[in-house]
């Protein structure tokens, strides 16, 4: 055992070996390691430890939930006494004093009708029965005594004395609060009345007390008290006046002398209540907030206040910022060993056909976004539960069962699963609720062919996330009320997210490069323009496409590929003939091809041109990528034999021997399943139909021939096809061309007519030329 062992030679060369193994090893690292997916694994770690940790802690009770522990404070904080704070706010405004402006009209009225006695007394003194009806008409009442003092004021030259009660008398109505009788006006909560002055601008504060309202007895007791400012004998008549005045005609109200103003009232009010302080209560470190069993919506209240006060207190409180760092810590490491776990995952399963600096950059901001939202709906704190975070795995599972393969889903899945859980902050529980919608999803959306399938699989989802979050609230023992509350809430998501992956489909398609089933079935329309090109210009070709069409569609189902891509694919794989249709067999006549007056080489060209032109059509006419692949992949490198073998008979002596690249297509070679089956199925179809007797052992030796060229040639190295599969596409495709080439009975002519001689279909069999491909590609 080392460090005991001997240092015997055999060690010590393979110490040796080590170290120069170790610098190959180094260097294979470099060539291995690419920059690209480390960099989205160090940016996506950061982002999902940064979402995370964003917000703090969600508080993760809901009102109608059943604690099985009491919750008390973990720091001292202070809430806001809503009752008292309202209660004083009433008080203050109940309290606000009432403005009253005076009615200076009203005043100026009475001032008028007290000076027009002078004027009456000098006008009419000498005649009462004048004296009577001129008062009258000003709405004066004069009796016996108020006549006399009248008439024997117009006989005095000082009528000072009296102007002077008349001053003192309109001086004493202005000091009486003689305010309207109602009940805003007479409001007794307030403890003052403001009495407002327009002439002066003066206002003067009065206790409510002092208020009097326009009621009979008042107006007559002020009538009493301004009459007795005036001389004796005419006290009566102007008691009688004031008091008709202040109370009107019948058909009139009664006259205050101050009205309220509603207004400023309401103002001053509104302004009290506004100065009124808020109210709080504190509550110690560890006192009781809530305790075990049903939340009410008071105690949902405090636990907010609390949480608030402790994410507060965080830059204040040392223990407080060290609790929340661990907490913050932790969640940040899981992020990140998640999140690289997850980038690895889906590098190690990446195509080979180079789609890892779109798809997957796109799939690690979508999950972000997802994980990102669904934090901030936790936070936020809206009072729904945090099963609403179920939408961001339902659009996640949606979306990436039509991107990916279902071993790269599961990965994705179950690591976004364990995300949403560190940020809604839930239990094991979630964890397999969330799992369960993401195999509902992965299971029955393998293949998108019709409108609404997406919503179909969401409801069917959506019962599965109802009957996982009935469970998990069951096995919690909470109410039934709040469980069903929540399966709602997760069934909702659930299919709310269908719904929206449904809706942006066709922006899924577009962002990722894919086509789904759906995509593949309209481009599988004959109606397309280059389908209808193809069978117009080129109809043999037309025909050829829709042969194989069928071949990969049966092949490919027969391996668990996708048949209906491999069908779509074959449909568009040779659209380059149609610009050059007549240089190819299929579309040329009998015994007629313009192959003969050109020289091997530039038989070639034409020939193989026919990849490129198609390649650029499909871009034209805009084919999905994924159908342009097809194009380019289903000849790969092979070589051209019939020309190759052609210019090798046409070398005179001495010239050096073709070059066999020059013979063969650019490529690339079949990087999918269904490309390599397209590529078989269109060599088999071209041999098959140059056949003179196609029976079931020719077909069969014909297929088998050509799949063991295309092994051999290397044309299938780089897709996924095993040899098990292969001997299963070589059974297919030999049921399939012996059911499209099946021998038929010649039926005789009404008349017994002798048969014709043999057609060139009824000749003896002749090997069929594979690789000649003017004719049978």
């Amino acid at each position: 055992m080392w460090p005991f062992d001997k240092h015997t030679s055999r060690r010590r060369e393979i110490r040796r070996d080590k170290v120069e193994r170790g610098l190959t090893l180094a260097q294979q690292l470099r060539e291995r390691i690419h920059i690209l997916p480390v960099m989205v694994a160090a940016l996506s770690a950061s982002l999902a430890a940064l979402i995370l940790n964003v917000g703090g802690e969600p508080l993760g009770v809901h009102p109608g939930q059943r604690l099985h522990r009491a919750m008390t404070a973990r720091v001292e904080f202070r809430v806001e006494d809503v009752t008292q704070t309202r209660l004083k706010q009433a008080r203050a405004r109940e309290s606000s004093p009432n403005f009253y402006r005076l009615d200076a009209s009203l005043i100026e009225t009475i001032r008028g009708r007290l000076t027009s006695l002078l004027t009456l007394a000098r006008s009419h003194g000498s005649d009462a029965a004048a004296l009577r009806e001129a008062a009258t008409k000003l709405e004066i009442v004069l009796d016996d005594d108020g006549v006399a003092e009248l008439a024997d004021l117009a006989t005095r030259s000082n009528t000072t004395p009296f102007e002077d009660a008349i001053t003192r008398a309109l001086r004493a109505l202005t000091q009486i609060a003689l305010v309207e009788d109602s009940p805003l006006a007479q409001r007794q909560t307030s403890l003052e009345a403001v009495l407002v002055d327009p002439g002066t601008g003066r206002e003067r504060t009065i206790s409510v007390t002092e208020l009097l309202p326009t009621k009979p007895e008042t107006i007559e007791r002020v009538s009493r008290d301004i009459a007795a400012l005036f001389p004796i004998r005419i006290r009566e008549s102007v008691r009688l006046s004031l008091s008709g005045w202040l109370n009107g005609p019948d058909t009139e109200p009664v006259r205050p002398l101050y009205r309220l103003e509603p207004a400023r009232t309401a103002q001053v009010a509104e302004s009290a209540m506004a100065a009124v302080e808020p109210q709080f209560v504190t509550y110690p470190q560890h006192a009781l907030l809530a305790d075990s069993g049903i939340v009410l919506h008071s105690e949902i209240d405090l636990l907010r206040a609390e949480r608030a006060a402790f994410l507060a207190a965080r830059a204040t409180n040392p223990e407080v910022a060290r609790t929340l760092g661990a907490e913050g810590l932790g969640r940040a490491l899981l992020a990140v060993l998640v999140t690289v776990g997850l980038v690895g995952f889906v590098y190690r399963f990446k195509p080979r056909n180079a789609e890892w600096p779109v798809r997957q950059v796109l799939t690690a901001l979508l999950l972000l976004g997802l994980l990102a939202a669904a934090r901030a709906a936790v936070v936020i704190d809206a009072g729904y539960p945090p099963h609403v975070t179920i939408a961001a795995q339902a659009i996640a599972a949606a979306v990436l069962s039509i991107v990916y393969a279902r071993v790269v889903i599961f990965g994705i899945c179950g690591g976004l699963a364990v995300l949403l859980t560190l940020a809604a902050q839930q239990g094991i529980e979630f964890v397999v609720t969330l799992l369960a919608i993401s195999g509902t999803f992965v299971f029955a959306l393998r293949a998108v062919r019709n409108r609404g399938q997406i919503v179909g699989v969401g409801l069917i989802a959506g019962l599965v996330a109802f009957g996982a979050t009935t469970a998990a609230g069951v096995m919690a023992a909470q109410p039934a009320s709040f469980v069903l509350w929540q399966a709602a809430w997760a069934a909702c998501a659930t299919v709310a997210a269908a719904f929206l992956v449904e809706g942006a489909l066709p922006g899924i398609e577009r962002a990722f490069g894919i086509s789904t089933n759906m995509t593949l079935l309209e481009w599988c329309d004959a109606n397309k323009p280059l389908m209808r090109m193809m069978a117009a210009e080129a109809p043999g070709t037309y025909n050829h496409s829709l042969l194989v069409g069928a071949l990969a569609e049966a092949a490919a189902e027969a391996v668990g590929a996708n048949g209906l891509l491999a069908r779509a694919g074959a449909y568009y794989h040779d659209i380059g003939k149609i610009n050059k249709p007549e240089y190819f067999v299929e579309n040329q006549p009998a015994n007629v091809s313009r192959h003969e007056r050109l020289s091997p080489a530039m038989s070639v060209l034409v020939i193989v041109n026919h990849v490129k032109d198609g390649i650029e059509m499909a871009r034209e006419y805009g084919v999905p990528p994924i159908l342009r692949s097809f194009i380019a992949e289903h000849h790969g490198t092979t070589l051209v034999e019939y020309f190759y073998h052609q210019a090798n008979r046409a070398r005179k002596p001495g010239d050096p021997d073709p070059v066999e690249s020059e013979f063969r297509y650019p490529g690339p070679k079949p990087e999918s399943r269904e490309s390599a089956i397209v590529m078989l199925c269109d060599g088999v179809e071209g041999a098959v139909r140059a056949m003179t007797e196609p029976t079931p052992g020719r077909i069969e030796s014909v297929v088998s021939e050509i799949t063991r060229k295309r092994l051999l040639d290397g044309q299938l190295d780089e897709c996924d096809l095993n040899f098990r599969e292969l001997a299963v596409i070589e059974k297919t495709l030999l049921r399939t061309l012996c059911a499209i080439y099946h021998s038929r009975i010649e039926y005789p002519d009404a008349d017994e007519r002798e048969r014709p001689d043999r057609t060139e279909r009824e000749r003896p069999d002749r090997r069929p030329r594979e690789g000649r491909e003017p004719r049978a590609s």
